[in-house]
Parts: C-alpha cells; sequence; structure tokens
C-alpha cells in the first residue's frame, strides 16, 4: 500500500517523513514520531556534535532521551492502514480528509457517500434513524426526484417509471404503484430464470464449439484419407488401363506378323508356280512351231503330262486394314468417357454430403445445440465407385 501524504492536521502523520506514522513513538516533549525517522535525525546531530532537540517544538535535551512506543498511536495507524483506500472507479467517502477512503454507503437524505468508520453515526444515532441508505453510487441525483428531492422509492407500474412520495399522491395519483424495493426483487427473480437460461445456452454452445472442433479434426483426417486412397485406385486404374494398351498393342502387332507371314509364304508358292508355268511353256513352244514329226512325237509324251495349276486360289480379304479395331477402341474410350463422367457426378454428389454442419434451425433464437456429422464415409464411397470403374475392364 503507498503511504500517505502528510496533512498538517493529521496528527497521525510523521513531521519528519510527512507519511503515516510507521512504529510511532513520542517524546518527553509530547510529539510523536516515527522510530526510524527520530534516530536518524538524533543520530544526525550525535555525528555533528549538536544538542539532541525536538524536530517540532526545538526542545534541547541534555542527553539524548529514552523513546517510549505509543501504543494507542500504532493501534489507530495500524487501523487505518486495514481501511481500503479508494481506488480508480470507486466512490469516495465525502468525510474524509487527506486520504479518502472507498464508501460503502450513500445517503439520499444527506446526498453524500460514507466509508466503512464515517457511516457508523447513520448505524448508532437516531438522528439518522429515517436517512435512506443505499449501495454507493457516483451520481446521487439519479435516486432523487428532480421536483421534489424525495428518494425514487416507489415504482409506477403506469408510467413505468420510480417516483417520489411526494409524487404519488400528485400527478401519479390513481396509477398502480408499489414499492420499488418489492418491485426490484421480483424483477430480479424474473432476470434471475433468464440468467439461468444464458448460462444454460452459454454452457451448450461451448459443448457446440468443441463438438464442431473435433469435428474439424475428424473431417480433415476423413479427407486426407479419401484423397490418399483415391489417388491409390486412379493410379491402380491407370496401370490397369496401360497394361490393357500393352495388351491391345502386342494383338494387333501379333496379327500383323502372321497375317504377312502367310501372306509372304503364298507369294512365294505363286512366284514358284509362276517359274514353273514359264518352263513349261518355253518347253510348249518348239513343239507348236516345229515341222519335224519324229522331234514333235519324242517329246509330245512328256509336254503333255504338263499341268499349270499347283497351288489352290487364294483371294485377298476386304479386311485389309485394321479400320474396325480403331473404331472399336474409339467406342471403347466413348464409353469409359461416359461412364466416368456418370460415376464421377455420383462421386461428387458423395463428396457434397459430407458435412459438419447442417442448418436444421432457421432462426437462431429457436436453436438448440445440434451437431450432426453426417454418416458418410467419404473414402469408402470413393473407393467402391472407382473399384466399380476399374472393374470396368472385366465387361
Amino acid at each position: 500500500m503507498a503511504e500517505f501524504v502528510f496533512d498538517a492536521q493529521n496528527p497521525l502523520n510523521c513531521p519528519i517523513c510527512l507519511n503515516l506514522l510507521k512504529d510511532p513513538v513520542t517524546t518527553s516533549c509530547g510529539h510523536n514520531f516515527c522510530i526510524m525517522c527520530i534516530k536518524r535525525c538524533w543520530d544526525e546531530d550525535a555525528s555533528m556534535r549538536r544538542a539532541y532537540s525536538c524536530p517540532t517544538c526545538r526542545t534541547i535535551f541534555n542527553q539524548r532521551p529514552d523513546l517510549s512506543r505509543n501504543t494507542v498511536l500504532a493501534e489507530i495507524v495500524d487501523g487505518m492502514k486495514r481501511e481500503v483506500p479508494a481506488g480508480l472507479g470507486d466512490v469516495k467517502c465525502d468525510v474524509c480528509k487527506g486520504r479518502k477512503l472507498k464508501a460503502i454507503k450513500s445517503c439520499l437524505f444527506c446526498m453524500a457517500s460514507y466509508c466503512q468508520t464515517h457511516i457508523q453515526p447513520h448505524y448508532e444515532s437516531e438522528a439518522f434513524k429515517k436517512h435512506k441508505l443505499v449501495n454507493t453510487s457516483s451520481n446521487l441525483q439519479q435516486q432523487i426526484c428532480p421536483q421534489h428531492h424525495k428518494a425514487l422509492e416507489v415504482y409506477c407500474y403506469t408510467d413505468q417509471k420510480c417516483i417520489c412520495v411526494v409524487c404519488l399522491v400528485g400527478q401519479h395519483s390513481g396509477h398502480k404503484t408499489v414499492s420499488a424495493a418489492a418491485e426490484m426483487t421480483k424483477k430480479q427473480e424474473e432476470l434471475k430464470i433468464k440468467h439461468r437460461d444464458f448460462v444454460q445456452k452459454t454452457n451448450n454452445i461451448h459443448m457446440e464449439i468443441q463438438q464442431f472442433k473435433t469435428a474439424v479434426v475428424s473431417h480433415k483426417h476423413s479427407a486426407q484419407a479419401a484423397v490418399a486412397n483415391s489417388d491409390r485406385i486412379f493410379s491402380e486404374l491407370i496401370c490397369s488401363i496401360q497394361k490393357r494398351q500393352a495388351e491391345m498393342r502386342e494383338m494387333i502387332r501379333a496379327q500383323e506378323k502372321k497375317e504377312v507371314q502367310n501372306a509372304e509364304n503364298h507369294i512365294q508358292k505363286l512366284e514358284q508356280e509362276l517359274s514353273n508355268l514359264k518352263t513349261g511353256k518355253c518347253k510348249l513352244e518348239p513343239l507348236l512351231h516345229t515341222d519335224d514329226y519324229i522331234y514333235f512325237f519324242q517329246n509330245y509324251t512328256y509336254c503333255s503330262t504338263l499341268y499349270p495349276f499347283t497351288t489352290s486360289p487364294w483371294n485377298v480379304n476386304d479386311l485389309l486394314t485394321f479400320e474396325n479395331v480403331e473404331k472399336s477402341v474409339s467406342e471403347l474410350k466413348s464409353q469409359l468417357d461416359k461412364f466416368c463422367e456418370e460415376h464421377i457426378g455420383k462421386i461428387s454428389q458423395k463428396v457434397a454430403d459430407v458435412q459438419i454442419l447442417q442448418n436444421v434451425f432457421k432462426s437462431y433464437p429457436q436453436r438448440t445445440p445440434v451437431l450432426i456429422l453426417e454418416d458418410v464415409e467419404l473414402d469408402e464411397e470413393i473407393d467402391m465407385s472407382l473399384i466399380h470403374f476399374l472393374n470396368l475392364k472385366r465387361s
């Protein structure tokens, strides 16, 4: 606690340090000092070889006086230290001088506020029995009727305001009135119920906030797991398509190799047959132009046995190109695109269905703490749709 500023009229302040007496002692001349203050003063007199004197009345002492503790002053000072000084925003006692103590009551009759000490006459003296004591107020004028300067201790139901007893028999005559204190007690009971509602709603909202925080963490974890599973399944899907692409490439190349080999073998046979035909033709031509019948009949028997066709006839197939294969692959792509659009739309809806907050009530005053986390497992729904899409290759 801060020490108190010196007040010349306050005998409880030390004349040397100008603060409230601390361990007060009394000199033989009757003046009071802090024990440490007077000792320092006389120590200085001794060091400078001066006569000991009273700092207040300058009384000279032949020798250094003995000091005696002033028990009464010490108790008074200790009691004052225990009193609460007025702080920032507190109502100050109007009677205290110098140091202002915190007021505990205000009097509507005196239009003043009092500390614990100065309020005692209002409790003990018959002269103050009719005074109206209220809780401390920095503006007592608000509790006084500005017209009659009486306490506003009556509540008028008709005009919904506090009035004094003079107003009651005057301009408020015939109005429904009641004691302001009784009406305040009644209204406070109503406010207690409302206060309980506020406390309950506050607790519910705190609980709801905690539930939402927990739901947000769970929602994030679920989304992270769904992303990881989706990436894994799409990677498997890409690998599966790439595998089918390789199989399709090998299938086309194998068919190409097979058919080219068959065609080349047939061409080789045809070329051999062509060579044989040319040889036979060369052997027949001399017989067609000879006049020597002996030469003719000697070679006729051999030439007549020659046969021009030795291989089976083949025609070139109309399905010479892989255009139909390209069309089938294009159809597969179209079907996959359509399938993807359909199932991605379903997956998007499943994603949108995963909600932390549901708008159950439209107006806040009617709301109750509701937290519903949609029972939709995002990762499972996406997994099933993607697995179905992955299995399309089997159909």
